[in-house]
């Protein structure tokens, strides 16, 4: 599928996605939360939302993601708990922001394997009558699409579009 063919079917069915090879714009976020209540929940909460944006975590407490206001929005929640430090980057070395932007697409790729499983395991249970087991799943898993479908809108990646348009397809049929 070509960008251009993308960009039309994108256009077509309403998908806000703008295809691109690669991202230049990157926000580098480290945190500092302290250990009590309010600090493990902004942790959790912010885990759990990086992950569906496709954040890729570089070291404990240091994620590099597309530089967006969904990831302007999640600094600031976690400043509002503990110490957070935010770089922002526009690459002007192209070679190094495709090296990037391949580590980063590597890691939303195991979001869609993950959920690709589940799909599977789902099938296997509809195919064994243990239709409450399968129904019991689709909550998350759907959850788990519409994050990861964020995360590649925003990226714009024509290869990950492909591969969550045919979860989506697959996960339709259930």
């Amino acid at each position: 599928m070509s960008k251009e063919s993308l960009e039309v079917l994108a256009r077509m069915t309403d998908t806000p996605i703008e295809v691109r090879d690669f991202v230049d714009k990157w926000l580098l976020l480290t945190y500092d939360l302290p250990h009590n209540e309010k600090g493990d929940k902004a942790r959790r909460d912010f885990l759990l939302q990086a992950r569906a944006i496709g954040a890729t975590r570089h070291t404990d407490s240091v994620y590099l993601m597309p530089w967006t206001t969904t990831a302007e929005s999640l600094a600031l929640k976690l400043a509002r708990v503990g110490e957070v430090i935010v770089w922002t980057s526009s690459t002007t070395d192209e070679s190094k922001a495709k090296e990037i932007t391949k580590a980063y697409d590597r890691s939303i790729e195991p979001i869609l394997d993950e959920i690709s499983e589940r799909i599977d395991r789902m099938v296997e249970y509809l195919n064994k009558n243990q239709k409450k087991r399968a129904y019991k799943m689709m909550e998350k898993t759907e959850r788990m699409l519409n994050q990861v479908e964020q995360a590649v809108q925003r990226r714009g990646s024509m290869e990950l579009y492909v591969l969550l348009t045919i979860i989506q397809k697959r996960f339709g049929t259930l």
